[in-house]
């Protein structure tokens, strides 16, 4: 007989008000994460992926990691600066949608996208906001590397402290980065000390709350910062605009998918029922169906036909 699989373990997002990190380790079994990797892996090798950049105004240096195609873009323009950011990118809805539907694994990427559908209404529903049906989404690389020599370091992923929204944006933009996202897919392996690569989130200043040290919330007393090792299927959320973070060094290839769930400020919402993933009330609307909203793109895509590969 065959042993049923686990339950996805739930999603604290309490956290997320209060300027803090919500963690959720082991949100995708072992099988999901490599299905995700092979997807990553092979649109990196074809070339999908480009220099990670800096999102700054032209008129003021406020600006935030990756890029958007949905929030106002007109007064931005995107750098590459090694001295703050070493990794490299894939536009899930953009590098990823040019590349030949041979490349990769569609399948795992479709899967992604009914995660995100999935992940936009509970947090409208826990934290009582409303997000935009778009949002940004990109696979992300850390190259891995070494600290023996000046040379080598540079190989070393990593990415400066920085907010992913600018606390103090006035721009006017109608809709703004509300909540950032991190799905990690590096293997169980992952050891903070030997391989780096850690998530440092800094805590509120008021708040002084000791150091958590591990992804599953434990920790000893050291300062005011949470280290995140980015083990495979831990979920982060946070708020963008709140959480202060950095990637440290990689001394191994570190990958993940990020991305970001838009939003307005002012507008908050009341929802009168709940729905998780796998409950009666979400079969009025596919998850299929749910994920074709989230596209960042400027016109909707034409559902897509997934396919098979054929075993040999």
């Amino acid at each position: 007989m065959t042993t049923p699989a686990p339950p996805p373990p739930s999603i604290d997002t309490s956290p997320i008000p209060k300027g803090r990190v919500s963690i959720t380790p082991n949100l995708l079994s072992r099988q999901q994460v490599e299905a995700l990797l092979e997807d990553a892996k092979g649109l990196h090798r074809h070339g999908a992926f480009v220099p990670g950049g800096l999102r700054r105004r032209k008129n003021k240096d406020a600006g935030s990691s990756g890029s958007s195609t949905t929030a106002d873009t007109t007064d931005m323009k995107t750098t590459t600066d090694e001295a703050t950011r070493i990794c490299d990118i894939c536009g899930i809805f953009d590098d990823a949608e040019k590349a030949d539907p041979s490349i990769g694994n569609i399948d795992a990427r479709e899967d992604l996208l009914d995660l995100m559908a999935d992940l936009r209404e509970l947090l409208q529903v826990d934290l009582g906001i409303r997000l935009s049906e778009s949002m940004e989404l990109q696979y992300l690389r850390y190259p891995g590397g070494s600290s023996n020599s000046s040379s080598e370091k540079k190989k070393m992923g990593f990415y400066g402290r920085h907010f992913d929204r600018d606390p103090d944006d006035v721009s006017g933009s109608t809709c703004r980065r509300k909540i950032s996202l991190l799905l990690y897919l590096n293997d169980e392996t992952w050891d903070a000390k030997r391989d780096g690569g850690v998530l440092r989130a800094y805590l509120p200043a008021e708040e002084k709350t000791p150091k958590r040290s591990s992804s599953d919330g434990k920790g000893s007393v050291v300062s005011s910062y949470q280290d995140i090792t980015p083990k495979g299927g831990t979920l982060v959320l946070f708020d963008s605009a709140s959480v202060e973070h950095e990637v440290l060094p990689t001394h191994r290839e570190r990958w993940a998918v990020v991305g970001w769930f838009l939003g307005h400020d002012d507008v908050k919402i009341t929802v009168k029922k709940k729905r998780r993933r796998g409950d009666d009330a979400s079969k009025d609307s596919s998850p299929r169906q749910q994920s074709r909203t989230i596209y960042s793109g400027q016109d909707q895509p034409k559902k897509r036909r997934r396919k098979k590969k054929k075993k040999k």
